[in-house]
């Protein structure tokens, strides 16, 4: 009774301490989230070709991956609360320009902004809930932001059903959320936080130490970036209504808030390679059965369920690939890893939506099921060949697993692997 007592009042002294940038978080992923689905249903219901659509939702993930490389410059220029204050308050702009500006082009600039600012607020936030850890207590920190990261998004996307997405108002539920976020952020006494740079580690150097790490990396964006960008717009073409697709979309993301602990244990077990394959090959397969069920009529209930075990293990894969990357690289070199593997991903996010939504212009809807799965299976075959080739690290050599939000652009602050025995980082 005792040790619960004392369990139970660290983790509330952990949680007093950063509640305020976890509420900002949960506001700022909120109103983002939502304006995710809303912008899909808008282009659906205009009669936007689905190519056009791909391409307007893939401009995110280029604004993110330029966020991820620029974003913290704007930072280290101007300090983190005023550098906050501006990528919120431009965020909060551009949600409501969607509806004055509803040009293709002009949202396809305004989703790359959208996506570079993304990246400089979760930058900010992220080194402040370092700045407020402890070596000791980093892990627990991370646990609380994956909570509030991921149950902001399936809010955010339920919330679509409290108007009418082709009405204005969703947008300015969108963009009010984001400026909340400002209030707890802006309101801290803390110092600023270090944002040091990283050791340099080119991409070559990392190819040869991990291929399929970085590979995964790729592979795991472009699932996850065609899946968000283009998955409301699949159910609402297979017959979903508004809200089942908004239900569906949450569903998938709350599979990745439950999944990823219990794959990563086994990872740290078994060869990680061997669990990578193993994920993809129940991905593509999880597709695989979702098409043939459509075909003969499936139950939403079903769809659901099968939703839940496809996002749980589509969303490990990415964190997977970081822990069997830093595996074989030396410390020091995991903030650098960490970064460039973030650009990876990014591209692929950004490369995934443009096929998909290709794919579904020419052979319809259903081919999102056959691209998902082709890519998860195409490469569980190369990771399967790869164990084949090169021995498993050793177990005494492994880095503990640590789950990471897939749709983050940046977690190297909060990562208890990337911290030296200074607390600094490596």
């Amino acid at each position: 009774m005792v040790e619960y007592r004392v369990v139970v009042r660290s983790v509330s002294n952990i949680l007093a301490s950063v509640r305020s940038l976890l509420g900002g978080t949960a506001a700022l992923i909120a109103g983002n989230s939502l304006l995710g689905v809303v912008l899909p249903l808008r282009m659906e219901a205009t009669g936007y070709p689905i190519a056009l659509t791909g391409v307007i939702m893939a401009a995110y993930y280029f604004g993110l991956g330029l966020g991820g490389l620029r974003g913290k410059r704007v930072i280290l220029r101007i300090g983190h609360i005023r550098a906050f204050a501006a990528f919120a308050a431009l965020t909060a702009a551009v949600t409501l320009a969607y509806t004055a500006f509803t040009h293709p082009t002009a949202w396809v600039a305004l989703r790359i902004i959208n996506g570079f600012c993304i990246a400089g607020l979760t930058a900010t936030i992220e080194s402040w809930l370092n700045t407020k850890s402890s070596n000791e207590t980093r892990g627990r920190v991370l646990g609380f932001y994956m909570l509030a990261y991921y149950l902001a998004i399936a809010a955010g996307q339920t919330m679509v059903n409290l108007a009418d997405p082709e009405a204005p108002d969703l947008f300015m539920l969108a963009a009010a959320l984001i400026v909340l976020s400002l209030i707890p952020v802006t309101m801290t006494r803390l110092g600023e936080p270090n944002l040091s740079e990283s050791r340099a580690l080119n991409l070559k150097t990392l190819y040869a130490a991990s291929p399929v790490g970085l590979i995964g990396a790729a592979v795991s964006g472009v699932m996850i970036g065609s899946f968000y960008a283009l998955g409301v717009v699949f159910a609402r073409r297979i017959g979903l209504s508004v809200a089942e697709s908004a239900l569906f979309m949450s569903v998938v993301v709350l599979g990745g808030l439950f999944f990823q602990l219990p794959i990563g244990a086994l990872a740290d077990r078994l060869d990680r390679r061997l669990v990578i394959a193993t994920a993809l090959i129940l991905v593509g397969g999880s597709w695989a059965v979702l098409l043939s069920l459509l075909a003969s009529g499936l139950p939403f209930a079903t769809l659901l369920i099968l939703a839940l075990f496809f996002g749980g293990v589509m969303s490990s894969i990415y964190p997977l690939c970081v822990a069997e990357t830093f595996d074989r690289l030396e410390r020091r070199y995991y903030v650098a890893a960490s970064g460039r593997m973030l650009m990876i991903h990014s591209i692929g996010a950004t490369l995934g939506p443009l096929s998909a939504a290709v794919l579904m212009a020419v052979f319809g809807p259903f081919s999102f099921f056959v691209f998902e799965a082709a890519v998860a299976l195409l490469y569980a075959m190369y990771v399967l060949v790869r164990v084949y080739k090169r021995p498993a690290t050793a177990m005494e050599q492994k880095e503990k697993f640590v789950p990471l939000p897939d749709a983050a652009p940046i977690a190297t602050d909060l990562d208890p692997r990337c911290q030296e025995e200074d607390g600094k980082g490596c």
